[in-house]
């Protein structure tokens, strides 16, 4: 390799570079926090806990 030539180091950075921007459009970007669906001011798709110990199954 010749490493002592300013080409080979150019040539480098510029893959670097390159490699550096395809994985930032490539790879899946971190998922922040999610939101909870509501309307009126209560979740959607939730089921409300029952207090009472009875399952109602009969």
């Amino acid at each position: 390799m010749p490493i002592n030539d300013w080409q080979f180091w150019v040539v480098t950075l510029v893959m670097l570079a390159s490699l550096w921007l395809l994985k930032l459009v490539l790879l899946p970007k971190k998922k922040g926090t999610k939101a909870t669906l509501t309307v009126g001011g209560k979740p959607v798709g939730k089921k409300p806990k029952s207090k009472s110990k009875d399952c109602n199954c009969g």
